[in-house]
Parts: structure tokens; sequence; C-alpha cells
């Protein structure tokens, strides 16, 4: 089962009154929060998936209604901003089927994932009083596939789909991510020119002229909401992440302009999924109870993270709690376990539950398009499947995207790098081969930008030969030209094995850029966009995505 969390609205600033403890072990280099990210976006619900709620909105809207069998009604309109209203609950999904239905004005539906059944109402949270951010609206024609339409076809839907350059669906019309103001430190969401099509950088830099700006969330474009937020807290950040200069990674793609994430080594530059609860939490040692200071919203199984506890955290083990019931508007929750930090009766508490991303042993593709010059031999610049906690918890806790010519764990490419390789915790892998982690057949990739993915398989779904060790596949391209090549297991032309320790994959569904799971910011790299898979896809669509990269028009 996948997670499907409820991520309740959050449009306040978290002010200098928070105070985050630093974690024992080494600390990384500090910094603040670089802004508070607001709540998620006001999607509308998602045609027969698993159980769970929409989430709360930037901007409400109503969504759309759930019909029967998986189908999307209308999708969600752009409310008046503001304060939102607790997101609907989506109700269980309709049949089982390989696609739904996303009727006009709505974003891609997920397709038939839930249990059989009639699927119940799913109304989205009502518009605030105020004006505020903008929320998620549904395109009103589509414009051309994107990488997310060809993955949908395929019967593997984007868990997530992040870019600040493109719309990664034809018929995605919303804001790809916000930009924040240094001068008064005001937001505004930047989106496309029109549904599939690039980004409005017009409207970042009429908003930023004579300052400078950050981009403090980068939005999902998928239903899911597994929007990236500056990262609040890991292990080697235990005061936080920075946000990335709005400016720093000009491109032109497709004659238009638009920008990147750029990261270098210490800039503790930042982003990770999850989201702050509004108001505050009590929390008392020993107790299961929590008790809030607005009305929450949670789906049962809610990864809970209180800054109360982080004092205790170490580099191994830093305590989530997970809501066992679900709650609607209530203003108290019970934990599966008792809380063990130290008593607090007004900490932050942070919802870090992902929607659709895979976990376990649970299949997956990521991909990306990367600035092919900017990169160091430091750990880590990451983008995909991570911890949901911020630290380090274990081999096999990750499968993300690693680009770098990192050899300090003993594994490497061939050459000098750099290399598209998978940061699978406590190290990272270029391939296993023949007993080694120097896979030679994994050669640099020497292009202006490229295409990077990983796929990593269930053991159970491997090549017969690999079903005992596990399996995962390299691929990487020219973004401009040209078509992937497989980078691991090159000499088979297809998945190799998982080094010794990494089967089962114990992924726990959280999602990571810029950096290792665990907060480790000495990478370096220029990010444009990215998405993960529920399912691995077929080849067939490997390449029809690297077409699309390479029809987009990166570099010109």
């Amino acid at each position: 089962m996948h997670r499907r969390h409820i991520v309740s609205p959050f449009l306040g600033l978290i002010g200098s009154a928070l105070i985050l403890a630093g974690c024992g072990g080494s600390g990384g280099t500090g910094g603040g929060t670089g802004g508070a990210p607001p709540g998620q976006g006001g999607s509308s619900a998602t045609g027969g998936s698993n159980a769970g709620g929409s989430t709360g909105g930037l901007a409400g809207g109503t969504g759309g209604q759930i019909g029967s069998g998986g189908q999307v009604g209308t999708g969600g309109q752009i409310g008046s901003g503001g304060q939102v209203g607790t997101g609907g609950q989506s109700a269980k999904g309709g049949a089982s089927g390989t696609g739904g239905v996303a009727a006009a004005g709505g974003q891609q539906a997920s397709g038939g994932r839930g249990p059989g059944g009639t699927a119940g109402n799913g109304t989205g949270g009502a518009g605030g009083s105020t004006g505020g951010v903008g929320g998620m609206a549904g395109a009103t024609s589509g414009g051309p596939s994107g990488p997310c339409d060809i993955y949908q076809a395929a019967g593997t839907p984007c868990a997530a789909a992040h870019s600040t350059v493109r719309a990664l669906y034809g018929a995605y019309s919303g804001p790809l991510y916000q930009v924040s103001r240094a001068s008064d430190n005001t937001t505004k969401d930047i989106p496309v020119l029109a549904a599939g099509g690039f980004v409005d950088s017009s409207l970042q830099d009429s908003f930023c002229a004579g300052t400078s700006c950050t981009i403090p969330v980068i939005y999902d474009q998928s239903p899911h909401g597994n929007h990236l937020r500056v990262t609040w807290f890991a292990n080697w950040l235990p005061k936080g992440g920075k946000p990335a200069a709005a400016t720093a990674a000009r491109i032109t793609v497709g004659g238009h302009t638009a920008y990147g994430i750029k990261v270098t080594s210490g800039s503790d530059i930042a982003y990770r999924t999850g989201a702050p609860l509004s108001g505050t939490a009590s929390v008392v040692n020993g107790s299961s109870t929590v008790t809030f200071s607005s009305p929450q919203t949670l789906a049962k199984g809610t990864p809970l993270m209180f800054v109360a506890e982080l004092a205790s955290c170490t580099t191994y083990n830093c305590p989530y709690f997970s809501v066992a019931a679900a709650t609607t508007a209530s203003t108290t929750a019970t934990l599966t376990a008792k809380y063990t930090g130290a008593s607090n009766a007004a900490t932050t508490a942070w919802n870090e539950g992902t929607e659709e991303v895979a976990t376990g042993d649970e299949p997956e593709a990521i991909y990306a398009v990367l600035d092919g010059t900017s990169y160091n031999a430091g750990c880590c610049f990451d983008y995909g499947n991570s911890e949901i906690n911020g630290v380090d918890d274990g081999a096999a806790t990750m499968e993300a995207i690693y680009w770098g010519a990192d050899t300090q764990f003993g594994e490497s490419g061939g050459g000098s790098g750099p290399w598209v390789g998978t940061d699978i915790e406590n190290g990272l892998s270029f391939g296993y081969a023949n007993g080694s982690a120097k896979v030679s057949t994994n050669t640099p990739v020497n292009f202006p930008y490229v295409t990077a993915m990983v796929k990593g398989l269930s053991a159970s779904q491997c090549p017969s030969a690999l079903t005992s060790s596990g399996c995962f596949e390299l691929k990487a391209g020219n973004a401009q030209s040209g078509t992937l090549a497989v980078k691991f297991d090159a000499t088979t032309g297809g998945y190799g094995a998982r080094p010794p320790g990494y089967t089962p994959m114990k992924k726990t569904g959280g999602i990571i850029l810029g950096t290792g799971g665990d907060g480790s910011a000495s990478g370096t790299g220029i990010w444009f966009e990215g998405a993960l898979t529920i399912g691995a896809p077929p080849d067939s669509a490997d390449n029809d995505v690297q077409a699309n990269v390479v029809a987009a028009g990166y570099g010109h």
C-alpha cells in the first residue's frame, strides 16, 4: 500500500520563535529555514486511489467529486486565496483499472488503484476570505503531452512531478514554483504561460525587479500534492536548509527564459517533502495523545514529527509518530506509540507524509534533467526517494538519482566521472558487477544537459537470476539530442544486481532535492525538472520521455 496522507493547510510564517534544536552527532553548517512554506495546493481529488483525503490548499476551491470506476470529476477552481478550509477526504477508489479519465479543467487522473466499489464524494477545501497565494488550477485545454502523460499511458503514472521550467503534463496550467522577495518577504507563484507550456518567467522578473528572490517551494504537478519545500531539519542541517536563488541558473528552453535550482557545495540549499501543521501541538512525554491549537484533518498512519523531539535525535535515529486513527477537524489525535521527547505545550508539528511514492521494496522510476557541466566529487547532489525524517535510517532506505563524481564510499563508474548513479543510503551505487562496486562499464556522461534515470524493481519482479539480489537500472542521455544509454547494467543492456545488503529495499517515501537524505550538503549541481513514478515503466516509455525532453529544446 502506498502512503496517502492529508497535509493540513498552513499559510502563516514560521517566525524566529521557532527554535530548532540540533541533533546529536556531527552538526552540519547552519542556516535559516529560508522562509516558511505554505500548505499544499488545493488539488482536485484523484479517481480510484487508495483511501485517504485530498490535501488542504494554498488557495481553496471546491475539488471535483469522484465518480465511480476511478473517474475524476471537473477540476478544482482557484479560490480567492488566503486561509483555507480543511481539504475534503476522497473515498476509497472505484473499480481497478489502468487509467482514470481526466475531466475538463482537472488534473490528470492517477488511474484506478483502489479496491473495487463505488467511490464516494471528495470535496476540496473551501476558498479563504482573504487574498493569498493562488492554488492549483486545472487546464481548460490540453497542451503537448508531457513526460507524465507518457508514464500515465504506460500504466505507471507519476507519483510526483516537479519542474521550474515547464509543465510535465499536457493539461497542467498551475504554478511551477513560488518565489519570495527579499525586500518585503512577500511571495508569488510562478505559473506556466499556457496549459502544457513553459514557465512564465516574466512574472518572476517583474516581481523581483530591484531586489533578489529565492525559491522556497517547488510544486508537485501531479494530483498527489508532494510539494518540495526548504528542508526544515536534517542531521547535517539541524537548523534547516536554505532556498535556491531564483536567478542563479538562467537557461533558455524552447526559446523561453527559465531558471533552474543551483546547488553548490556548502550552500545548504536543500528541499524535502513535508509540511508544517497550522497552529501548535501540545505533547507530553509518555503520552500517545496530541492536542492541537487548531483543528486538524489527518489520515490514519500520517507520520508526524515534533520540533520538541529534535533534541533527542541522533545521526541514525529521529523518531516520527504515526496517527493511530483518522481525524476530521479535530483538536486531538492519538499516536500509535507514546511520545518520547521533551514535553512541550506549544511545539510545531510537521506532517512528513507523502502520497503514492514508493515505499519498502515497491518498484519505481525517477528521471531528472540536469546541467551536465555542474558537478563535483562531494556528497550528495540527489533527486528522488529518501527518508522522511532527515536522518540516516540505514542501508536501502533511499533510492534517488545521484549526479557527480564522488568515490569516497568506494564505489565508482569508469574514468573520473561525472556519472549517473543512485544514492541508496550508506553508499552510492553506480552498479555492482563481478563482486565489485567499481563498475567500469558505467562510463562518464559528458553533455551540456543530461537526462538521468534510475529504475528499481521489487525483487520478485527482477529477472530470474536477480530475484535474490534485487535489481536496478541506470540510464543517461544527452538532453539535447539522441537516445538514452544504459549505464548499468551496460553489459546486459538492462537490469543489474543491487549491492549486497540492499534487498529488499526499505524505502519510506520521502522526496529530496539538492542533498543526501540526511542533509549531506557537499554536492554540486543544477536541476531543471524530474518525476517519480508509481511502478517501473517499460523501456519504450523511457525512450519516449527522452524524446520529449529533447523536443523541449534545452539550451535553445
